[in-house]
């Protein structure tokens, strides 16, 4: 299901309303919260009222771009939209090496190098959401313009975050992060978040690359949760992704391999190459190396 076809259903609801309401112009107004008795509703179909301004702001991102000279400044060089409209396999490769950066709501600055992805292709992919194009409530941000975040939960407790592409329903997963900014306040978050009933465990000093080395540890370093769902990563004030101007490497070693903990959707789509990494980077979440011994650097 294309955006286009989202947008024309919605139009086609309104247009079939207005005409309803212009051929019933003479009739009393029936109120919505009616109580029927069974004769009035015996033989009769009830058709069930759609709230046409909510489904209107479903289909909309939501906004809270920079506001003040300060803000536009710390995000000057946050990636544009051009960057994320592109295919689903392309941006998740593109995205390693990059920086994302988090604004918490007190002007603390997050940043992370994106070490890690995986791609989900959507209407093809057994292993997506959005596989055979599911549209739900849930996965809707996966349909909006590229760049659009979506957070899902799993094991209703961890979220994890993605950011849509080009293709209907396609996003690519951030699995890890290499902390570069505020790498205390990340180990604070963690700990605070920390759902072990080991008191030892939960006492535990974090290494450097412990601290965002998976993606629903990324999300509680980075304070990332399902109410950021429809944001757009290249105009919200609270995070966006921009180049690291501080590398030194313009080249970077891309570890291509299955992605982890999908083997419900086959073998098939389980042993697809659709996980990225840097090859070398001690905070990937997880090696892969059958697929390391046969990696050779293109000359």
């Amino acid at each position: 299901m294309s955006r286009a076809h989202l947008h024309r259903k919605a139009k086609n609801i309104i247009d079939e309303t207005k005409n309803e309401e212009q051929s019933t112009t003479s009739d009393p107004p029936v109120l919505i919260n009616k109580e029927l008795s069974n004769d009035e509703t015996k033989g009769k179909k009830l058709r069930a009222k759609v709230n046409l301004e909510l489904m209107k702001q479903e289909l909309k991102q939501l906004e809270d771009p920079p506001g003040t000279s300060l803000e536009r400044m710390l995000s000057i060089n946050r990636l544009k939209y051009d960057f994320f409209n592109i295919p689903c396999e392309d941006l998740a490769q593109n995205l390693l090496g990059k920086i994302l950066v988090r604004k918490l709501e007190n002007g603390t600055i997050l940043k992370g190098k994106i070490v890690e992805t995986e791609s989900y292709l959507a209407g093809i992919d057994k292993a997506s959401q959005t596989y055979q194009y599911k549209l739900t409530p849930r996965t809707l941000p996966l349909y909006l313009p590229s760049g659009t975040i979506y957070v899902y939960m799993t094991y209703g407790m961890y979220c994890c975050v993605n950011i849509s592409c080009q293709g209907e329903g396609a996003a690519v997963l951030i699995r890890a992060l290499e902390p570069i900014e505020g790498i205390d306040q990340m180990t604070a978050f963690r700990l605070a978040n920390s759902k072990s009933k080991n008191p030892q465990k939960n006492s535990k000093v974090l290494k450097p690359h412990e601290i965002c080395n998976g993606p629903s540890k990324l999300c509680m370093a980075l304070q990332i949760a399902r109410e950021h769902c429809k944001y757009s990563i290249v105009t919200w004030k609270g995070m966006w992704i921009e180049i690291d101007t501080n590398s030194t490497n313009e080249n970077i070693q891309i570890v291509k391999c299955p992605r982890i903990g999908i083997e419900s959707a086959g073998p098939e789509w389980a042993n697809k190459p659709l996980r990225y990494y840097i090859y070398g980077n001690s905070s990937v979440s997880k090696r892969n190396k059958k697929a390391e011994a046969a990696f050779t650097i293109s000359e």
